[in-house]
């Protein structure tokens, strides 16, 4: 991030005034007796997005300009607010009284010298999906030209089973992963090592692809080992070959921002409680980067369902994925698109098998034809069999629906279709009822076959049995909101297959709310199934889910299947900060097995992880029979910046190596602490450099870092780093610098011996090129501090009518605070 243009500006009247004898100093921002206009940074909650220019009235009032700070509150905040800000103001500023009036707020931070614009919840506007390049007010650092890191995962494990005999297996599983990156280009490769008891060692690659990006176009060229999930009806894909995607997950808005609705990212290591049918059943802890719902261990079946996401900082958010429909519109003239080619590739035991016999070809593009419509085409062939299809989205007053079809070529069992029918409603804020209303309708012929149906080409027995056992899928889904405090849904499912076995409806109502007046929440679910054979299954689920205090969870669980009950406790503190623990444990009974006991406890240093992870079965207390697995973690990772080296925690999408100025060889530095101070993302002891493992590929950060006891005077600048990463890029960062002395002194007129007061200058280093030239300010008695200098020779020149300058030299001493005594100037 580019210095503040009038930062120091701003500095020097603060810290002059502090020094000035006037009563008034410590309680006037602008002593002058007139307006004076400078620019500051501008920041939104926790979010430095750009500069500003503000004008301090002599009443120390605060005004922004009216047009600049509204153009970019334009994709912050609601339309109508924005509205009411722009039509009740009159003139050319806005002020913080008019930010209140619309229930905004603007404060002035004098510990880092930001505007700072708060907007509630309420008031924000949802991010649209944007082709951009993150924010369009924000300098970034550049990335390294090239950059590397190298993964280490080394994971040992013993299982042991106890009946008449005692047994016992060791199993060493070891993990790496690695990355090579230049430019916009990286080179990813990943391996597995295991040993195991009685069966040997075995080394395996598991994959190696080159990636080019193109950020601003959200693209991605991929050569090598790749895997596609395709679309709803599409087979995925693990091939061998190459690949171009146009994703607009690549570029997250926010830090938990659903992409569509069974995805969202994250720009921090965070915390996850999943909370279905209204009570927290699960938590976990996910590091930055950008997930599907598929990748969350939650059970399959239930439709309501929400994440809960809290980020290091202690930031919330929710997002739901109740809904039918998978995606979201595209806003017009916008496109997101998928091709692969390539040969398949299957695991077989100790080797990947590439099978360069056959081609897969397979691709779909998503086109945004209207703010309400999106309509795609897809495709896919492997061999002989083929499949192709369609699918639109639009939107009206009523909700969102979604139309997917598909038609299928087969050699053997020739060919087929598949439709789907989504719709979710638009329940608007001021229903106090129904929340929630979605259908989905799937329907599929017997023969619909994909490219996973290939080996079915060559098979010269007679198979009856059709390749789709369930035809007809029907499903409603609805959500109401009782009261304040108590929510229940209604869930039915109504299947049509090939057999009679695969007829049958369901219903599942279920309810949830406060245990009296406590944080603490249960819920209930029924589910009913009736089959056509005359079968019926009733079961029921009764979840207690108890938080004690911000860290500590229990949640106790009752299952009438399988006569099921369990307790879990939960505890997390500081999750993504050095010195986070996460730790879990649960005891379990059902009818297949007397206790099942589970235990994990997960560390983060400062430059590791470390894991636990114990399970105890008993299939029979009485007869003693029982397993024990016990798994040790351990993971660490070295990485390169440039010419900069760290060793740190396990990296993911992007990193920064971090490194500090001889200057503060002995201070203990916090990188990104929190609020409290308490924790931080690293913290930096000595002189080795360290290593920022967990940023967000495409999405805008700021790296913030504080120094302990940090000499008087000592200027840090932004005291920031504002990063905008590609992909499995690196950043070496340096704090400190030798510019850090800050000199004092009094300017006098040598004609007159008198002060030069309320006098704006800048001083010009005069023993190099490329160094910026640094603002100062006189108060009424002409003091003035520069803050930021490096030793050698500056030229002040005061901006006066007549031009004045003077030639002063700051030596190389250790001390940072540097007083000038009187200078007198021509």
């Amino acid at each position: 991030m580019k210095k503040t243009r009038y930062r120091h500006f701003y500095a020097i009247i603060l810290l002059s005034l502090f020094l000035s004898e006037l009563a008034f100093a410590e309680q006037k921002i602008n002593p002058t007796g007139r307006d004076i206009t400078l620019t500051s940074l501008l920041r939104i909650s926790d979010s430095v997005i750009g500069e500003t220019d503000i004008t301090i009235t002599a009443e120390d009032d605060i005004l922004l300009p009216k047009q600049a700070t509204l153009d970019v509150l334009e994709t912050l905040v609601d339309e109508d607010v924005l509205n009411a800000l722009s039509s009740n103001v009159v003139g050319d500023n806005l002020s913080q009284v008019d930010f209140d009036r619309v229930g905004l707020g603007l404060t002035f931070e004098f510990s880092t010298l930001e505007c700072v614009i708060s907007i509630p919840n309420d008031k924000m506007l949802t991010q649209q999906l944007s082709m951009g390049r993150g924010s369009p007010y924000t300098d970034y650092l550049p990335p390294s030209v090239l950059s590397g890191f190298l993964n280490v995962t080394l994971s040992n494990s013993l299982n042991q089973s106890v009946d008449e005999n005692t047994d016992q297996q060791h199993n060493q599983n070891h993990r790496f992963e690695s990355a090579l990156n230049y430019k916009r280009l990286s080179l990813e490769y990943e391996s597995t090592y295991d040993d195991i008891d009685g069966l040997g060692a075995n080394y395996l690659r598991e994959g190696t692809r080159l990636n080019l990006d193109f950020p601003d176009a959200g693209s991605r060229l991929v050569l090598g080992d790749m895997f596609n999930s395709g679309t709803l009806f599409q087979s995925s894909a693990d091939i061998a070959g190459i690949g171009l995607t146009r994703d607009f997950s690549l570029i997250a808005t926010k830090n938990v921002r659903p992409t569509a609705a069974q995805s969202f990212t994250l720009t921090r290591t965070s915390s996850v409680d999943v909370v279905i049918d209204g009570s927290v059943v699960q938590r976990f802890t996910l590091n930055a980067g950008t997930y599907n719902l598929n990748d969350i261990p939650i059970a399959q079946g239930l439709n309501n369902i929400s994440l809960v996401i809290t980020d290091a900082s202690g930031q919330t958010e929710e997002i739901s994925f109740s809904v039918a429909t998978g995606s979201e519109l595209l806003n017009t003239g916008e496109f997101e698109y998928a091709f692969m080619l390539g040969a398949p590739r299957t695991f077989e035991g100790d080797r990947l098998r590439y099978d360069t016999d056959k081609r897969l070809i397979m691709g779909n593009v998503e086109f945004g034809a209207a703010p309400w419509l999106t309509i795609g085409v897809n495709g896919q062939q492997l061999y002989d069999v083929y499949q192709y299809g369609g699918n639109v989205l639009f939107a009206t007053s009523l909700g969102v629906t979604e139309l997917h079809a598909s038609q299928s070529e087969h050699p053997v069992f020739g060919a087929g279709n598949a439709f789907r029918f989504a719709f979710d409603a638009d329940i608007p804020e001021s229903n106090t009822w129904l929340n929630q209303f979605s259908v989905l309708y799937d329907q599929l012929t017997p023969n619909f076959a994909g490219t996973d149906d290939v080996d079915t080409v060559q098979d010269t027995t007679t198979n009856q049995e059709p390749l789709n056992s369930v035809q007809h899928f029907l499903s409603v889904f609805a959500a109401f909101q009782l009261s304040s405090d108590y929510r229940s849904s209604f869930s039915a499912n109504l299947s049509k297959g090939h057999r009679e076995s695969d007829n049958y409806w369901s219903a599942s109502p279920s309810f949830s709310g406060p245990v009296f007046d406590s944080d603490a929440t249960w819920s209930t679910r029924v589910d009913y199934q009736r089959f056509d054979n005359g079968d019926d299954e009733l079961s029921g689920t009764f979840t207690l889910s108890w938080p004690l205090g911000s860290k500590t969870r229990v949640v106790s669980r009752f299952q009438s299947e399988n006569r099921f009950s369990g307790l879990d406790v939960n505890y997390q503190d500081a999750v993504g900060n050095t010195g986070g623990i996460s730790a879990f444990a649960s005891v379990e009974n059902q009818e297949s097995s007397d206790a099942n006991l589970n235990a994990s406890v997960d560390y983060t240093g400062n430059r590791y992880q470390a894991s636990v992870n114990h399970a105890t079965r008993y299939s029979d207390i009485n007869e003693d029979v029982r397993t024990h697995n016990t798994r040790v973690n351990v993971s660490s990772a070295i990485a390169f910046s440039g010419t900069e080296v760290a060793i740190g925690r396990k990296i993911g999408e992007a990193f920064a190596v971090v490194s500090k100025h001889p200057t503060l060889g002995e201070n203990r530095i916090a990188v990104d602490p929190s609020e409290d101070e308490q924790y931080a993302r690293v913290f930096f002891e000595g002189s080795s450099n360290v290593l920022v493992s967990d940023l967000a590929a495409y999405s805008d950060q700021i790296i913030s870092y504080h120094v302990e006891n940090l000499p008087p005077g000592y200027d840090l600048g932004d005291g920031g780093f504002a990063l905008y990463p590609g992909y499995r890029q690196g950043y070496a960062l340096k704090i400190g610098s030798d510019a850090v002395i800050t000199a004092m002194g009094t300017l006098i007129n040598k004609r007159t011996s008198s002060p030069i007061g309320l006098v704006a200058g800048m001083a010009h280093y005069l023993d190099g090129e490329g160094i910026a030239p640094l603002e100062f300010f006189t108060n009424r008695q002409g003091r003035f501090a520069i803050s930021g200098l490096r030793p050698g020779n500056y030229e002040l020149v005061l901006n006066t009518t007549a031009k004045q300058t003077l030639t002063l030299s700051i030596d190389s001493v250790d001390d940072t605070f540097v007083r000038l005594g009187e200078l007198y100037v021509d």
